[in-house]
């Protein structure tokens, strides 16, 4: 097992920060077709998001995961996706299920749980396909 680095901590924070805001830009640009409903539903998990954004950036333990590079590099791909999909006007379903399971992803990091990162990033990159 390898431990990150602080600068492999905040590359994990910025892109967890690019995938909440692009969650919060999606609700602002489609607000007047999302249901009250889907509103609040995304409304909180972008607020949730924001909340463990901030914590990572805060975080002062060493985050241990096998293979970091490779984990790193998916996350990257999953940001790219993540954004693209927000952009693109599709279900909003779809939307509210990828911002959960980025939030499961932030939940796995904070909580400093290798399996849970690994399976959180296997999930949203089997999704993605």
């Amino acid at each position: 097992m390898k431990s990150l680095t602080s600068h492999q901590v905040k590359e994990l924070a910025d892109n967890l920060l690019r995938m909440t805001n692009a969650l919060g830009n999606y609700r602002y640009e489609n607000y007047e077709h999302l249901t009250e409903e889907q509103n609040l539903r995304i409304k909180n998990l972008h607020r949730r998001q924001l909340s463990l954004t901030t914590r990572l950036y805060t975080q002062s333990a060493i985050l241990v995961m096998e293979e970091v590079e490779t984990s790193l590099k998916h996350i990257e791909t999953i940001t790219h996706d993540t954004r693209k999909l927000y952009k693109e006007l599709g279900s909003v379903q779809k939307i509210i299920n990828r911002a959960t399971s980025v939030l499961t992803l932030a939940i796995a990091i904070i909580g400093l749980d290798p399996k849970g990162i690994t399976s959180s990033i296997e999930d949203l990159l089997t999704k993605a396909a």
